[in-house]
């Protein structure tokens, strides 16, 4: 009887199948939300400001800081997706669609990751209300809302609409997100002094943007 070798064989194969590594343990996309730190095609670093969504796609929103329509954004060396809209006028503001979806996994969480705040919405704080804004180089700084409907006129040319706040900013920081406790406020586009001195900075309010593009918040649970 030959039997006995069959079974041999067959056991050699088990064994061998059972050495390969489950593909499907290979790799796990990272978190990618606001604060996350972006790079465009010239290097510039900026920071995002909020996840968003429109039906199964999803979006980053930040400021043209971070680069012009058609631009390949990057994070961490890896591609997050493309620039794909900017308004005319000009808002401050522009939407990244996240095209690889390999790399990266959406979160409402600001900083993606070692998070301190779990956006669940973007209701708009009155002036006089707290606010904190998060940046790449800053870090997490608070202050107060001081005005809105603000019309500065920057370098890159005029911006209406936006609001203004006592909180500080340096570069590298331009795109961050502006939270009211758990609720979106709005990106930053710049300012004047710096976090030694202090500062003024402006945010284009969030809502402006959704409403734009037609996408919502992504929101988590607090």
């Amino acid at each position: 009887m030959r039997l006995p070798r069959f079974r041999y064989v067959l056991g050699l194969v088990l064994a061998l199948c059972l050495a390969l590594p489950p593909t499907a343990q290979a790799h796990a996309p990272a978190p990618l939300g606001g604060g996350s730190v972006l790079q465009n095609s010239a290097s510039s670093r900026c920071t995002a400001g909020f996840a968003a969504v429109s039906g199964n796609t999803g979006y980053l929103i930040a400021s043209t800081a971070c680069g012009q329509p058609g631009d390949t954004i990057r994070s961490a060396g890896r591609v997050v997706g493309v620039v794909v809209a900017a308004q005319v006028p000009p808002t401050g503001a522009i939407v990244i669609r996240v095209t690889n979806t390999t790399d990266w996994r959406l979160v409402a969480s600001i900083p993606p990751t070692n998070s301190r705040v779990t956006i669940t919405g973007a209701a708009e704080a009155a002036v006089g209300a707290s606010v904190c804004k998060y940046g790449s180089t800053t870090g997490w700084r608070c202050g107060t809302i001081q005005g809105k409907n603000q019309t500065i006129t920057f370098p890159w040319g005029t911006l209406t609409g936006l609001t203004r706040t006592s909180v500080c900013a340096e570069p590298g920081d331009n795109g961050g997100p502006f939270v009211s406790g758990t609720q979106a406020q709005g990106v930053l586009v710049g300012g004047s002094g710096n976090c030694s001195s202090g500062g003024t900075t402006y945010f284009v309010p969030v809502n402006r943007v959704l409403s734009a593009y037609g996408l919502s918040i992504l929101a988590g649970a607090s």
